[in-house]
């Protein structure tokens, strides 16, 4: 409920809803229509909506005729940064200097057809110095882990969620970054994972289809290796093609990126001025889509909620 006199910030992380419709996690048409006759009541009674991509925000315009911002998600560029020596990094996780690492670090769901990853160690099991690492928490986990067995992979190694004291590190260990959405949720979820593997100067090999916004945003911005959602062929392809290539013109774009775009401070500069706009000489109430409220003064703790950092732990 809004107090009166006071402005009602939302900002929508995921469009939740049509995921869970897209992927058929939620089955019964009434419980998503009820959801959607919520999520309307909470967005008719917004002052300001935001957002953290460009095809988000042009999906919950369409859901209201009320603006959006643009409201990305940051990283700390100065926690998060490029290291020189891998060779190193990779003795101290137990790999051979030589061996090229292929990460998937973050949420371990339906949403993310892990599996591909799998299908595509089993096919490459005899490139002896390809390894491939599955970091995080989920229940998609344990299905994946016994699939794994199903195959008798080796070169697979699943790990728990890393200390954020040692996430720079963990990331700099990976040659290759994954980054995989199903076909169907593209534009509904943002990767927040993104964001810090920009930040480190990764190489992510990215699954998005022509259309999505984040197909746009890496192909206009050379930040990623483009692979099409669900098609395992064409990820293996594109696996294959970096590992040969190297592409360090796109690891530089990542940092460069990340400097420019995602650092905290000019997402939060950016932000403010927007909110500028509906903002009044008096206080607000500042909600975000998690449903909690802070003061008027601390719009920044908003945005520790955006940082992407999936697959650490605090």
């Amino acid at each position: 409920m809004k107090l009166q006199g006071s402005k009602f910030l939302y900002h929508i992380q995921d469009l939740q809803i049509e995921a869970a419709q897209d992927l058929n996690l939620i089955k019964s048409k009434n419980i998503i229509n009820v959801l959607f006759k919520i999520e309307k009541y909470i967005l008719d009674r917004c002052d300001v909506i935001s957002t953290i991509s460009a095809g988000m925000v042009n999906k919950v315009r369409s859901k209201t005729k009320k603006d959006v911002v643009l409201f990305p998600n940051w990283t700390d560029t100065d926690s998060f940064h490029p290291i020189e020596n891998k060779a190193e990094l990779k003795k101290s996780y137990s790999y051979n200097p030589s061996d090229k690492i292929v990460l998937y670090s973050g949420a371990i769901g339906e949403k993310q057809g892990l599996e591909a990853i799998l299908n595509i160690a089993d096919q490459l099991r005899k490139e002896t110095d390809l390894k491939f690492i599955i970091c995080g928490s989920g229940p998609y986990k344990k299905e994946l882990q016994n699939l794994a067995d199903q195959l008798q992979l080796q070169n697979v190694n699943f790990m728990p969620l890393q200390d954020y004291s040692k996430f720079n590190d963990f990331l700099n260990l990976a040659d290759i970054h994954l980054v995989i959405q199903k076909a169907s949720a593209s534009d509904l979820v943002m990767p927040s994972k993104l964001t810090t593997i920009l930040a480190v100067g990764g190489l992510a090999i990215i699954t998005a289809n022509p259309g999505s916004g984040l197909h746009t945003l890496v192909q206009e911005h050379n930040i990623g290796v483009l692979a099409e959602a669900e098609n395992t062929d064409d990820l293996k392809a594109a696996i294959l093609k970096v590992i040969k290539e190297g592409s360090e013109h796109i690891r530089k774009n990542a940092r460069k990126y990340a400097e420019h775009y995602l650092s905290i401070d000019k997402v939060l500069l950016s932000y403010e001025k927007n909110i500028q706009k509906a903002k009044s000489s008096y206080s607000m109430n500042v909600t975000a889509g998690s449903h909690r409220s802070i003061s008027p003064n601390s719009v920044s703790k908003v945005s520790t909620w955006s940082s992407g950092t999936a697959g650490s732990k605090p």
